[in-house]
């Protein structure tokens, strides 16, 4: 009589071919996935590390400005410039308003990506204002002209409300953000890997949420005029020089966004990435 194949039957022991078998594949199949994943895994962008901390609230005092976004401007040793929003996709203007060019203390929630920070203002927080017969001389200091390519994004999200907080994928959430008023950033890559971010104002310098939504979360390159105010770097972009890449450019922002003052207007910043076609899209 021939010998019969091994045959797996349930209500009987597994015979000891087909045990050894499935030793081997399935510890081979597991190493296999874990591969697989670990290098999709590496191959997409980061979220960064913007940090939303709804644990406490946390309390600052400065001097207040609303034009064209709202900011807290604190001195002493936490030197710093504080964007301020309201919870959900609200401008803080109307709230910071009254009480703009003053001293004030206000508590809310702290959104931090690299050196820029803000502050999310719950309904149950109100503007006190702080008694002191002094000011802070926030000039705009312009910079000259600079010609950038990156993407518009709305600040809120992007430095650390939701991960990503940029690209296509955020593209409806980032349009609805700065419509409700957010201040829209503009985030590139220099050559050298350097991360920078930008506010956008119309130029005289007023609030420009609601003319960038339609170029929201795309490639653009832009031109404008480069001032800054406290420890903020805005640019008061040219309406009839923003063109939309012919190409979807893509860009890990990463965790350090940095404003830094000391930036040479000329330097040659833009994005740098591989890239793909897509064709091109309408300017």
């Amino acid at each position: 009589m021939s010998k019969q194949d091994d045959f797996f039957v349930g209500y009987l022991p597994t015979p000891k071919a087909i045990t050894g078998f499935y030793r081997l594949a399935i510890p081979l199949i597991a190493l296999i996935g874990l591969t697989v994943g670990a290098w999709i895994a590496m191959g997409q962008q980061s979220a960064g590390q913007g940090i939303w901390d709804v644990s406490e609230k946390q309390e600052i005092t400065g001097f207040l400005t609303v034009d064209p976004y709202p900011v807290i401007h604190l001195v002493g040793e936490d030197q710093r410039s504080v964007i301020l929003v309201q919870q959900g996709k609200h401008s803080a203007f109307d709230k910071a308003h009254p009480f703009a060019d003053s001293w004030v203390s206000i508590s809310g929630y702290a959104i931090t990506r690299g050196d820029w920070s803000m502050l999310e203002i719950p309904p149950s927080s109100d503007f006190v204002r702080e008694a002191s017969n002094s000011s802070l001389n926030l000039s705009p200091e312009l910079l000259g002209e600079i010609t950038l390519q990156g993407e518009i994004i709305d600040s809120k999200c992007f430095l650390g409300v939701m991960k990503p907080g940029y690209g296509k994928t955020h593209r409806a959430c980032a349009a609805m953000c700065l419509l409700g008023g957010m201040p829209p950033m503009f985030v590139v890559k220099s050559t050298t890997g350097e991360r920078f971010g930008y506010l956008l104002t119309q130029e005289d310098g007023t609030s420009a949420s609601l003319e960038l939504v339609n170029n929201v979360a795309v490639p653009v390159s832009l031109t404008g005029q480069l001032e800054k105010r406290g420890d903020m770097l805005y640019i008061r972009y040219d309406k009839s020089r923003v063109t939309r890449l012919s190409t979807a450019e893509l860009v890990d922002y990463g965790e350090l966004i940095t404003a830094d003052s000391g930036l040479n207007p000329n330097k040659e910043v833009m994005m740098t990435a591989d890239t793909h076609s897509e064709g091109t899209h309408e300017h």
